[in-house]
């Protein structure tokens, strides 16, 4: 295959492999009772990994890596107003009026 403007394709296709393995990775945590986890920590690691597999996405196919920090600063916004979010939730939780 030829070379892209970004990359190689077989920079692409491992990119690929590592989000099939975490995407297989997360089924098997939450379907599969392996571990003795409880509800919430199976929850957390399958967030964590989701969050990699967005990474992942966000740097070699929407070529964030490649672009200017000031485009991925804007692109990472979101990522911390959804840890902000959740953050109030799980802290609200605890709280008892």
């Amino acid at each position: 295959m030829p070379d892209t403007a970004h990359g190689s394709a077989r920079r692409y296709v491992a990119i690929w492999g590592w989000l099939a393995g975490l995407m297989l990775l997360g089924v098997g945590v939450s379907e599969l009772p392996l571990l003795p986890l409880s509800r919430g920590a199976i929850v957390a690691i399958v967030v964590a990994l989701s969050t990699i597999k967005a990474a992942l996405v966000l740097l070699y196919y929407m070529h964030l890596k490649m672009d200017r920090r000031l485009l991925a600063f804007v692109a990472m916004v979101p990522l911390l107003l959804i840890a902000l979010a959740l953050r109030v939730v799980v802290s609200s939780r605890f709280i008892r009026l």
